[in-house]
């Protein structure tokens, strides 16, 4: 309560030199059987500084026709406040105060050391990634110089994750966590280092990576304690390949994950292999994805085009298919019949005061 009165009293005091974006879309999304989605989404971002002090917000609405699918996925008409914080910069220094984005990946999928951010996993993969997150609310205090950067972070609030029917949604566990980073850069490599400490467990990783001209590979290694585990289930560790390659109009980035999970009689290993792409000439956009993990069964693919009509409006159409035999993609198949269809029109715009 006390943090919506001071960012409501900011908010008011810092439009002098404020910059809002508004970018509405509609989506119809259908699926083997049934219609899966026919939603309106408003994204509001507020950014303003004055001085050293500056101000974030950003959030988005949803008002879903489908009220069926809405209960099934646990996402009712809502709104969503993804980030809010305070930010005061000075030089080298800088302290962040609220709700916000601690991306300490280098991968993009899961296990990582994004120990601060939590996923909607219960509304599937329609959303772009940025909107699939959720954020923890703390103080970040920072300094950075050329050649290296420290990071030290305090969350009062973790972020949640959220899952669809039949997974019950997990009990929101109060504790203050913490945890630091360092970096470094040496030329073409950057290398980091970090330790933080989440409810009952205690993450420990590195990452790394060389930027070529056109390529970047880089590898991630996470190591979880868990206090409060059975003594037959031993500590988690994954380690993470990938590379981020740029080839003419195209971005792709690849992952190989090898990692640690929890079963009955103790820890079972998994590799999943990711893929994603980006190919953005003058107004069109495409987009593919593809995931699988042949130790769980588990597969997930998406292929997407979309069209810059104008500067403020983009029409785009993508499908996407799920697949498992148990967990969470099976829950997927179950609920989308397998294959997916969409329609998004979108508008995005700025408006200055």
């Amino acid at each position: 309560m006390r943090f919506g009165l001071l960012l409501i009293l900011l908010l008011n005091s810092a439009v002098a030199m404020a910059d809002l974006t508004v970018a509405p879309r509609y989506e119809y999304i259908q699926g083997t059987e049934e219609e899966l989605a026919n939603r309106l989404i408003v994204k509001g971002k507020l950014n303003s500084t004055v001085g050293p002090f500056g101000i974030f917000v950003e959030g988005f609405g949803e008002f879903e026709g489908n009220e069926d699918q809405a209960f099934v996925r646990r996402s009712p008409s809502h709104g969503y406040l993804q980030e809010a914080y305070f930010e005061f910069n000075l030089d080298s220094f800088y302290v962040r105060v609220g709700r916000q984005a601690l991306r300490w990946s280098e991968s993009w999928t899961i296990p990582s050391l994004d120990v601060w951010t939590g996923r909607r996993w219960n509304r599937l993969f329609f959303d772009p990634l940025a909107d699939q997150l959720t954020h923890s609310t703390g103080v970040v205090f920072s300094y950075a110089r050329e050649t290296y950067s420290l990071e030290f972070v305090g969350v009062g609030e973790l972020a949640e994750s959220y899952y669809p029917v039949p997974i019950p949604q997990p009990d929101v566990e109060e504790n203050t966590s913490f945890g630091g980073r360092v970096k470094w850069n040496w030329g073409n490599f950057a290398f980091s280092a970090l330790s933080a400490q989440v409810l009952t467990t205690d993450h420990y990783g590195v990452t790394g990576n060389y930027a070529f001209e056109n390529a970047v590979p880089k590898f991630e290694l996470g190591y979880v304690h868990d206090r409060k585990a059975l003594e037959n289930q031993q500590d988690r560790k994954f380690a993470t390949l990938g590379c981020d390659i740029f080839w003419g109009n195209w971005i792709l980035l690849t992952q190989v994950s090898r990692y640690g999970t929890l079963v009955t009689n103790g820890l079972a290993y998994e590799t999943s292999y990711y893929l994603t792409g980006q190919w953005n000439p003058n107004r069109h956009d495409v987009q593919l994805q593809a995931f699988y993990n042949p130790d769980a069964e588990s597969s997930f693919g998406s292929f997407s085009y979309g069209y810059n009509i104008t500067d403020y409006f983009t029409v785009s159409g993508f499908v996407q298919n799920y697949a498992g035999v148990s967990g969470l993609y099976k829950i997927y198949e179950e609920i989308t019949g397998g294959t997916v269809v969409g329609l998004r029109l979108e508008l995005s715009g700025n408006l200055a005061f």
